[in-house]
């Protein structure tokens, strides 16, 4: 199955990430996180990534499934409302992290067309209004606690709670001004979940100093009728100030059952943050 494949590949990853920083020495950063002090830590990102959607059709429209690829260049300008925001607090080997992802998405279409009408009377204008809209907002709190920290990186290991809330609309009206004629409908899917998550975070130092690291995450969240894992990778720079990175992050949301909406949705592409320290 692929849920244990993944499984295998994340406990793999997370035993050699072990081996490589528990080779290293204690290390030596600008600021201790490990003093025994309050620390905060809080990254404001952009995000920027492809959508994949594997839609149930209700029978009503017609059954079936449909998968949708929407590049960013087709929803950016689209985009109503939207947040993004990691944070952490740690003393010690303790902390607790917390991740936020909310994006709605909205555009309505309106089109008018004239009808003929019989014995040569005169044209009926038809008004057509489709409005479509996603809304997904994605909050992870997770306790962490340090397994190694030394002058290779760090690693902590994570369990906690992801809630996902997740909602597709599309509604369509027909309305002819001159009569009260008006046909309308759609349909409006939403998924609503709070799972049990576990997985790991951290760093690997690219330089001797510290400036240039590696930063990483993965972690598995499971549902009583859904499932769903999350990776990040990428480069980053240390100031005194805090940090610059950049990397990718993919996202992706798999439903068990067969209710009409969508069965599996993806979220993959580039990340840029800025995280300060204190």
């Amino acid at each position: 199955m692929q849920q244990v494949k993944l499984l295998k590949v994340g406990v793999a990853a997370l035993i050699l990430g072990l081996g490589a920083l528990a080779s290293g020495t204690a290390a030596a950063d600008e600021v201790d996180k490990w003093d025994g002090q309050w620390h905060f830590d809080a990254t404001i990102y952009g995000w920027v990534p492809f959508i994949y959607s594997t839609v149930n059709i209700p029978a009503i429209a017609g059954g079936g499934t449909q998968t949708i690829e929407t590049q960013p260049s087709q929803y950016l300008k689209y985009v109503k409302t939207g947040a993004l925001f990691d944070g952490s607090i740690q003393k010690g080997d303790w902390g607790l992290w917390t991740d936020l992802v909310f994006l709605n998405l909205g555009t309505t279409v309106t089109h008018t067309r004239e009808i003929g009408l019989p014995d040569g009377d005169p044209l009926l204008p038809v008004n057509r209004t489709i409005d479509t809209a996603l809304r997904a907002a994605i909050w992870t709190v997770a306790p962490t606690y340090t397994v190694v920290h030394n002058d290779s990186g760090s690693l902590d290991v994570m369990a906690g709670l992801r809630y996902s809330s997740f909602r597709l609309s599309l509604a369509y009206e027909f309305t002819a001004p001159p009569t009260n004629l008006m046909v309308g409908g759609g349909f409006w899917p939403t998924r609503d979940s709070t799972d049990g998550l576990i997985g790991a975070k951290g760093r690997l130092n690219l330089s001797s100093d510290g400036k240039w690291y590696l930063p990483y995450l993965l972690d598995f969240a499971d549902g009583n009728k859904n499932w769903q894992w999350e990776a990040f990778l990428g480069a980053g720079y240390h100031f005194h100030w805090g940090d610059v990175t950049l990397g990718v992050r993919n996202l992706e949301y798999m439903a068990s059952d067969n209710q009409p909406v969508f069965s599996k949705l993806r979220f993959t592409g580039p990340i840029f943050g800025a995280s300060f320290h204190w």
